[in-house]
């Protein structure tokens, strides 16, 4: 991430998580001003980005099966766990892991754009 839209800007944090949920709040050609889950903000070449939906879990939180905290919960979840958005709904979405799907209550992730590759 650099402090401007450009590569001759300071670089101002190198992320190397792949798969990590960006928000984007500003475009400049082809540089994204985009913003992490901790508010850290600066730009990144448009390429790094992908238009895949991921998610960002906030808080410690349990998965369940269905729309509900009352339904069967499927996995403990923890802080800062990221996970690929399959589908959205009013209050609720459903994440997924390698192989099941997880209902989480929309409040408690941030869910964005990704990188597509390890920025280091």
């Amino acid at each position: 991430m650099r402090t401007g839209p450009g590569f001759h800007y300071p670089v101002k944090w190198i992320y190397t998580c792949k798969n990590l949920p960006l928000k984007v709040i500003e475009e400049f050609e082809s540089w994204k001003k985009v913003c992490d889950i901790d508010e850290d903000c600066g730009w990144i070449k448009g390429n790094l980005l992908s238009d895949k939906r991921y998610a960002i879990v906030k808080e410690d939180t349990y998965g369940y099966q269905k729309q509900s905290v009352d339904s069967k919960i499927t996995m403990k979840i923890d802080k800062f766990v990221v996970m690929k958005i399959e589908k959205l709904q009013r209050e609720w979405c459903f994440l997924s892991t390698q192989n099941a799907k997880h209902g989480l209550q929309k409040n408690i992730y941030m869910g964005l754009i990704r990188l597509t590759k390890d920025l280091n």
